[in-house]
């Protein structure tokens, strides 16, 4: 496990981007399937009635199978649409995944024309990063874009990474603005953050 505190943000996410790009595609499909089976059979899943989760892309854990699993039973699903680097992100209620539409960003994102969701709504969200730490530390791509969106409300809701074993370090080099989230589920099942 790479320790390093002394390094910065951009080298921790060269360094998990190059090893989540030496997955195979049955190691990825494995590790993903096994996120999946842990995330929908846990309660905070089963109780939400409005999730908030990102839309994957690359090598990202797929999220793809998740919201069609939250979708079709019923669930109300919200996902984040970039406005501008200036104005941060708005989360859209999707119906299906059928309907988006590749971004400037190269992710699916919904219609402008989507219903808005708040944060005061939503029961759960699923977030993306690169690099996280069991103090509820998280790394994300460098745009703030989720550091923005759940720091400019006073909501408390559940936020949950989903990552392969190895995005997690012993301890990342945060900062003030930086949202922690709360629970991390990898292919070995949940890691409690303290």
């Amino acid at each position: 496990m790479w320790v390093e505190t002394s390094k910065t943000k951009s080298e921790f996410r060269n360094y998990i981007t190059k090893k989540r790009n030496e997955l195979s595609l049955t190691e990825k499909s494995e590790k993903d399937n096994a996120i999946y089976e842990a995330i929908i059979n846990s309660g905070l899943f089963i109780k939400a009635k409005m999730i908030f989760i990102y839309i994957s892309f690359g090598n990202e854990v797929d999220t793809h199978k998740i919201i069609e699993k939250a979708l079709s039973l019923g669930k109300e699903v919200c996902v984040p649409k970039v406005i501008s680097r200036l104005k941060g992100m708005r989360a859209l209620k999707i119906n299906s995944l059928n309907n988006l539409k590749v971004s400037d960003y190269g992710v699916l994102e919904p219609e402008d024309n989507s219903e808005e969701v708040f944060v005061k709504d939503m029961n759960l969200a699923i977030i993306p990063g690169l690099v996280f730490d069991l103090k509820g530390g998280r790394i994300g791509y460098g745009g703030g874009f989720y550091d923005r969106f759940f720091s400019n409300t006073n909501i408390d809701i559940t936020k949950i990474a989903l990552a392969y074993q190895f995005q997690i370090l012993e301890e990342l080099p945060l900062e003030d603005h930086d949202v922690s989230i709360n629970n991390i589920i990898t292919e070995n099942g949940f890691n409690k953050v303290k």
